[in-house]
């Protein structure tokens, strides 16, 4: 996931990007000509097909030292390469029917996808982070999709694994301490392509699901990771910190919207 031209890699933990969800607060927004809304942009369900998209945004819009952490440079092939592996890791999320996983289009142009929100609902019923390596075996999707040793083996050859399945395995500790057995929604991640970053597109992907918990009553619980520099962005949408861990990134939770002001 490359270093973000507007937002440095995160030194101290770059396992986030330094802006995970760009969206600025007021005080940092773009010029009014140069934001986008909803006559703007479309959000739409992500299909199998987006899949190879979605996964060079990853690329485009996460620091370098989070790829360089996990895949080391002696063992990473071309960057398509990585791609198509990570395009096929990410396909079972997409089948699952407790994921809400959204692109985010211009309607000039709906062949480009420009930024991605992926959520669990909160009917999960994830023992793990879909993201772990071990997802693959717990979660079923080996045998659903018939994966064979060698593909799963393809999937993962350049990934350093025991750091990958040992950072979400710290996340899902984290998680089931904080919310335990609570419904909530959980943001896993969101990106916005560097060039149409700050300018509402992660407002977009955020409201497309906030709006939807609010309309109960109370609220349903929303949960993510982040960092200090992303901070101001999730409280602006009344997410509010819990617990920093080791790593330095935060977990935060949000029950409602945030008071008129912040």
């Amino acid at each position: 996931m490359p270093a973000n031209p507007t937002n440095p890699a995160n030194p101290t933990n770059p396992a986030f990007p330094e802006d995970p969800v760009p969206a600025p607060a007021p005080n940092m927004a773009a010029p009014v000509s140069n934001r986008l809304t909803s006559a703007d942009v479309l959000l739409s369900p992500v299909t199998e097909a987006d899949l190879p998209q979605i996964a060079a945004g990853y690329y485009a819009a996460f620091p370098q030292d989070w790829h360089d952490m996990m895949e080391p440079l002696d063992r990473r092939p071309a960057l398509d390469i990585r791609i198509a592996r990570m395009a096929a890791r990410m396909r079972p999320w997409i089948g699952a029917s407790d994921g809400k996983y959204v692109k985010a289009t211009l309607r000039s142009d709906p062949s480009r996808i420009i930024g991605h929100a992926g959520w669990l609902r909160p009917s999960a019923t994830f023992p793990v982070h879909h993201w772990r390596k071990d997802a693959g075996e717990k979660l079923g999707w080996k045998e659903k999709y018939a994966w064979s040793e060698e593909e799963e083996k393809d999937m993962w050859e350049h990934v350093d694994v025991e750091k990958w399945q040992g950072l979400f395995e710290h996340f899902d500790g984290i998680k089931k301490e904080l919310m335990g057995g609570e419904p909530h929604w959980f943001l896993a991640p969101l990106w916005v392509l560097p060039e149409f970053q700050h300018r509402g597109v992660s407002s977009l992907l955020l409201k497309d699901v906030l709006d939807e918990a609010d309309a109960h009553d109370p609220p349903i619980p929303a949960f993510l990771e982040a960092t200090d520099a992303g901070r101001p962005v999730y409280e602006h949408f009344g997410f509010e910190a819990v617990q920093p861990s080791e790593g330095h990134e935060m977990q935060m939770i949000r029950r409602g919207p945030a008071p008129k002001g912040v």
